[in-house]
This record gives C-alpha cells, structure tokens and sequence, in this order.
C-alpha cells in the first residue's frame, strides 16, 4: 500500500511538473531596413529586434547573426548593440543586382530577408540599335544606328560627361556608316545615324567607348536570282511605211515581277530568216541598224523600245536581247506581213504582268487588225477608254493615232492586289481580260513600330520608327498616306521634323511630363499601338523611411530620401534643401531644415520621441510635391495591475496575483519584486509568465493587515503596483471533543497525514508556477 500511495504522488507531481515546463516562449525576429530602397555604394541599416506576437520585446538579442547570400552585392560592415533594445547592422551595398540576408540567432526563428540594391543614375552600358538588322541586297539597303547610354537596367541615362564612340564592324566592305566616331555630349543620352548595305554577309557591328562596348548582328542576305522576260507586240507587224512594233521587257524574281534597284542595260539584235534589214527608230531617221539597246529604269519593272520594219518586206524575225546584270539571254518572235489596211473597228488589247506598287505602269498594248488577225492601220485618231471592276485600279485613256496601228496602255493598281481585276476596253465588242497582278494582298500587311528604348527621358526628344511589314519582309509605306498618331497628353509629336525614308519613317516624339501611355498609330487602314514610359532621372518625390514601432523615449531612426519618377533613389549632382513642420514637437520633434547632399539619395536623423501619441510631419523641397506623414508614437512604460483577497482570516494562506502590460499586451519575462509587510510568502513567482501573469502564496502574521508592494523591471522602463489586505483578527472558542472510538487510521505503519500534507504543498507550488507561465 506504501509503495502504491508513493507511486501516485511521484506520477503526480511528474505530471504537473511535465506540463509546466512544457510551455516555453516563442521569439519571432523582427527587422526594419532603412532606407527601403538601396543605392549600389550605399552603407544602410538593418535594425533587428524580437517579438512575441505583436508584442515587440524590449530584450537585447543574444549572439545574432547575419550573412549575406552574395556578397558581391551587399554585405555586413559593422554589428552594433547601442540601441536599448535592436541591434543595429550597418550593410554596404557593393553593386547592382538583388540577394538574400539570413538572420538568425539561438532560440528564434530565422529571417530571409530578400535586398535589391539598385544602380547608379550614370551611364553603365552602351546600347547599340540596328534597324532593320536583315537586309536583301536589291531591296532596301538603308538603315538606321543609334547609340543610347544607360544604367545597368538598360533606362536611358544622361551623360555624366563627352563620350567618344567607335564603330566598328567584323568584317569590311559589308556595310557604310555616315560616321565611324560618334559623339554623345555631356547631358545628351543618344546619338543616331543612317548607314547603308552594300554587299552580302554576316557581320558583327560594334560600339566602344572606354570600358563602355556594345554589339549587334547584322545580316544582308544574297538577292534572289532575276530573270527578264521579252514580249513583241503585236507578233504580226505590217511592213507599210509607217508601221512599228513594241519590244517590252519585264524584270522577275522567282516568278513576281520586281523593281529595278539600279538600271538595266538590255541590248537587242533583230535578224530575220532573209536577213532583211530592220530599222530602229530610237537610232536616226531612215539609219538601218538591226541593233540597239534600251533600259529597265532604277523603281521600273519594264523597259520599251519602239522598232519599225523596212517597207514591203515579208519575214519572219528573231530578237535575242542580252543583259550582263543579271546575266541573261533570251528571245522573242514576230512576223512582218506586207498589207496596207486602214479602219478604226477591231481593236485587241494585249496586257502585261503589272506590280501593285501603287505607281503609274505600262499595262498593256492596244493595236488594231482585222477580222483575218492582219494588221490594220488606224484611219483615224482613235480614244480607247477602259472599264474596272475594282475602284483601286486605274486605267488611263490610250489613243491610236492616225496612221499608227498601236499604243501602250498606261494605269495604277494600287497598293494592293485588288480582289477583282477584270478590265475591258469600252468600246464595241471588246474582250474582258483579267490582269497579272503581283504584289500583296491588303490583309498580308501590318503596320508596326521600333524604337531603341521605351523608355523615354522626360524633357528630352526621342524618336520611333513607323514601317509597314509583308510577309517576305519590309513593305514601301505609300506616299501619299498620313501617319496619324493618337493625341497624348504625355507624348507630344514634332510634325515638322519627321523624316521619311523608303521603307519607314522617323518620327520625332517629346515627353513633357512622366507616366505610362499607349500611341495608337494609323496609316490608312492600317493600326498598331506602341506602349512608351516617359521617366525622369531628376528628384521626382521624398520618401520617409522609420520603424514600424516607436516608442516614446527610445532613439530611434529616420531616413529621408529623394526618389524619381520611377519611385527610385536618385543620386543628384546638388544639394536638396528641405524644410521639416512637426504638427505637435512635444511628441517628435524634427529639424526644421535639412539638406540632402549630392552625395547620397537620403539622410540619417536619430530621434528620440518625447512622449506618445500621433503627430503630422510635413516635408518641403522647392520643385518637389509636398510629403505628409502621419507617425505614431507608443507608449512603452508598463502597467501593473494586483488582484487578492480583501480580507483574509489570521494565520490563513492566500494567492496574491499580478498582471503586467506594455501598451495593452502582455508583459513577458520582467523580473518582479516582492515585499510583505505583515505577512511572509511561502512561494512566489520571479518574473512574469507568457500572460504577464505572476503569483504568490501569503501567510499573514499580522492582526490588522497585510501590506503588499510588488514591481517589476521591464527591459527599459518600470512599474510598481501595491495593495492591503485586511485580517480578520474576531477569535472563537474551539472545543476539542474526544471521540474513542476514533482511530488514527494507518498506512502500512505510516502516519498518511504525513504523507498527504507535503504532497499538498508540492503541488500547490507546481500549481502556481505552471499558472503563472
């Protein structure tokens, strides 16, 4: 029975004692980063401190560490404990880029803490821009360069001073620069040119200044082979003395018809199967020369030659023509027929392969003959006008004159290939003929934009390029089209300095204010919008960084810093005057005057709140919006609150409790002091538990009354609390009545009293600390 009584009391008192030790206190890390945003070669700090909920603990942390992930980027110089309760890390910042600081110490939980630091507003790259960056020989050959400095991010940055920059390319001979040193003067941030491709190949361009370099691909591909065709027409020429025929030829590229980009030489020799002599009319009258040549004019996709035969010859013939670029041979056929027939009735019209390029063409030839298909030579002016079935095209009236058996036919198909291009002469019994057209659909074009930056300096002009693109490459912008740009109150358009070049076109645009904004741009039908930002490395805005508590008579730090408009620190290259009001100096109290220096982006002030509550601070720079703060002060001296009996019995035990506060929440772990007088504590609690809660047990000694004095000593400031308990001194008789019968009752030979009356007391002690954490 012994052994079971103490085996109850052992598990008990294990129990009690189990549980009041599992309760342990829970430490978060705090931190505050002053300033928030972090200039590369910055030195700012870290304040570090612990927390029990929302609770911040005035304890001094023990053994803290921080690392830092790179610490290329920024790292720990100094650790110091001056403050009355956070430890204060000083961090240089060592270069751009973003990390990760690692906080921690023994007991707490462990802080990532992730740290950007920005780069300076100086130039630190240079960006070297091609338009376009593949080229065909024959088509375009013009481009345009541009040079932008910027910060690490790649945002224009003005020049801190002259900047002599060279071009340079891998290999010669590819490509033409207007200039090969360029100059960005101090202030400006860009510089532009032409450059033109002059052969095929691959080529690295580059731009150097300094330690400054930048370099671009650039391809100019091979063009693609041309061929020329040749036509006669008509292919039965009379041999009366006025008669003539057409000699045509037309440029291709893998089947489209193309444009000239430098003119075509053809020579042509006519022979015939009798060797008759023919008669070139682009030579002197009457000369007999079976021989000549004529051009494809550079922007043509034809060249003509007007030829007669000599008078009553009948043959048949062969024209070779011949070209060296590109190098070719081809022929053509037609037949000489010795009639004089005259009449203005059946008029054929023979059409050509026409370029959709939105220019006046050679569409065709109309010639006359009779119900035989012999020539016949008109016996009259004759006006031949044409009917469309697309309003995009336009056919020109063509005349045979008097005596003439033919014309050529002139119109404009537009920029596109219409939908329907059916046309006829409109004269009596004429044919319906449906035109080659070459060229792009409407629907196959778009309208786009480039620009070297997006970013644009408030202030400052800088441009963008407006092309149009098919689907084999850049697309002529027609001349005769408007750019329309949408009205920005951003943005503003330079109308009269707009430089237009075959296939884009450079339009200046000024940013007069900061902010974010889409321009819609129309040619025609044609839509496409480009998104800019109109920043400013100039101060823009003042920031004001300080801790998230404050409490009232504990130092503490301010940072004021000048941002841009990218809500960036600015390191400026003068000083910055700011005037400081304080709507109440009795709780904070701010310089009236501070200067930010060029420097740094902020300034350090260590302030100590003069007593709690709110106060409005407003900051004040010249050119800068007006900054507003409304800071809350905290009180931190803690409050005690002791609760007890009123009035307790002579020589009784009672429980006396205390609660500790520090604005409004519990106050954990403070020392506390006791003092009794007229009583005695047979156990009491040394410092407050997790609920700012501490007790102990009182025997009064007293008659009258038993005075309590508690306090407590916070980590920075203190509280006392007291209060007196009446004893109730009235004393009754007690009589002891005998009762034989009655008999001790016994354990094992043990007296329980002995045993229950200690046991009692323990648990009552565990109780009490268990309740008190």
């Amino acid at each position: 029975m012994k052994s079971i009584l103490f085996g109850i009391l052992f598990l008990l008192s294990i129990t009690i004692i189990d549980n009041s030790f599992a309760i342990v206190n829970d430490y978060d890390l705090e931190y505050d980063l002053l300033p928030k945003k972090i200039h590369e070669n910055d030195v700012v700090t870290l304040e570090v401190y612990n927390s029990h909920g929302e609770q911040v603990s005035l304890e001094k942390i023990q053994n803290l560490k921080v690392e830092s992930l790179d610490k290329s980027v920024i790292d720990v110089i100094d650790l110091e404990k001056k403050h009355s309760y956070k430890t204060i890390v000083k961090l240089k910042a060592y270069g751009e880029g973003e990390t990760i600081l690692y906080v921690f110490t023994e007991g707490s939980k462990s802080l990532e803490i992730p740290i950007e630091v920005y780069g300076n507003n100086i130039p630190n790259k240079l960006s070297l821009n091609l338009f376009p960056d593949v080229f065909e020989i024959g088509e375009n050959n013009q481009g345009i360069l541009s040079v932008l400095l910027t910060d690490d991010s790649g945002i224009p940055t003005r020049a801190d001073k002259d900047y002599l920059i060279k071009l340079s390319t891998s290999k010669p001979g590819v490509v033409s620069f207007s200039e090969s040193n360029i100059f960005i003067p101090q202030g400006e941030f860009e510089t532009k040119q032409t450059f033109r491709v002059d052969k095929e190949g691959v080529i690295t361009i580059s731009a150097k200044s300094g330690d400054l370099e930048s370099s671009e691909l650039l391809t100019v591909e091979e063009s693609t082979e041309k061929e020329i065709q040749i036509y006669v027409i008509p292919k039965d020429i009379s041999s009366s003395n006025t008669s003539s025929g057409h000699l045509i030829a037309q440029l291709f590229s893998e089947g489209s018809l193309i444009k000239a980009t430098e003119d075509i030489t053809l020579y042509f020799e006519i022979e015939s199967s009798t060797d008759s002599e023919t008669i070139n009319t682009s030579t002197d009258a009457n000369s007999i020369n079976p021989k000549g040549y004529f051009q494809i004019k550079k922007g043509q996709t034809y060249g003509h030659e007007l030829f007669s035969i000599q008078k009553g010859e009948t043959d048949s013939y062969t024209i070779t023509v011949t070209s060296q670029n590109p190098l070719i041979i081809v022929e053509d056929t037609f037949d000489t027929i010795d009639v004089e027939l005259y009449g203005n009735k059946n008029v054929k019209f023979e059409p050509l392969a026409v370029l959709s390029d939105g220019s006046r063409q050679l569409i065709g030839v109309i010639y006359l003959e009779d119900e035989n298909g012999h020539p016949v030579t008109a016996d009259r002016d004759i006006v031949v006008p044409f009917t469309t079935s697309d309003k995009s095209i336009s056919i020109e009236n063509s005349i045979i004159k008097k005596g003439f058996e033919s014309s050529l036919v002139y119109g404009n198909m537009g920029y596109f290939v219409p939908t329907d291009s059916d046309i006829a002469p409109n004269i009596p019994n004429a044919e319906v003929v449906t035109l080659d057209i070459h060229g792009y659909e409407e629907d196959s074009v778009s309208l786009k934009t480039f620009v070297s930056t997006d970013h644009f300096l408030k202030g400052e002009q800088h441009w963008i390029l407006v092309y149009m693109e098919s689907s084999d490459g850049l697309f002529q912008i027609p001349l005769e089209q408007q750019i329309e740009i949408s009205n920005s109150d951003i943005f503003i358009v330079d109308t009269e300095n707009i430089q237009t070049y075959p296939y884009f076109t450079l339009i200046p645009i000024t940013a007069i204010d900061s902010g974010d904004e889409d321009l819609v741009i129309n040619i025609d039908n044609f839509e496409t919008s480009i998104s800019l930002s109109s920043i400013s490395s100039k101060p823009d805005s003042l920031i004001l960084d300080y801790p998230e508590k404050l409490f009232n008579g504990v130092k503490d730090t301010f940072v004021l810093q000048i941002l841009d408009s990218q809500s960036l620190p600015v390191k400026i290259d003068y000083g910055v005057d700011v005037k400081i009001f304080s709507s109440d100096r009795s709780i904070l109290d701010f310089p009236k005057n501070v200067t930010l220096s060029h420097q740094s982006s902020f300034i350090q002030l260590d302030l100590t709140p003069k007593s709690s509550g709110t106060v409005e601070v407003t900051f004040i720079s010249e050119g800068l919006p007006i900054l507003t703060e409304e800071i809350e002060i905290e009180e931190i001296t803690p409050t005690l609150e002791i609760t007890s009996a009123d009035i307790v019995e002579a020589g009784d035990s009672f429980l006396v409790s205390i609660i500790a506060k520090q604005n409004g929440l519990p106050l954990q772990n403070a020392p506390v002091i006791w003092e009794f007088e007229g009583g005695f504590a047979t156990i009491s609690d040394g410092s407050t538990g997790p609920t700012g809660e501490a007790m102990a047990s009182i025997i009064s000694t007293s008659g009258e009354s038993v005075k309590i004095l508690a306090s407590i000593n916070g980590p920075i400031q203190s509280a006392f609390a007291s209060k007196i308990v009446k004893v109730n001194a009235t004393t009754m008789s007690i009589t002891e009545e005998s009762d034989d019968t009655f008999k001790k009752p016994d354990v094992g030979g043990f007296d329980p009293i002995l045993i229950l009356v200690p046991a009692i007391i323990i648990g009552m002690v565990l109780y009490m600390k268990k309740k008190s954490k």
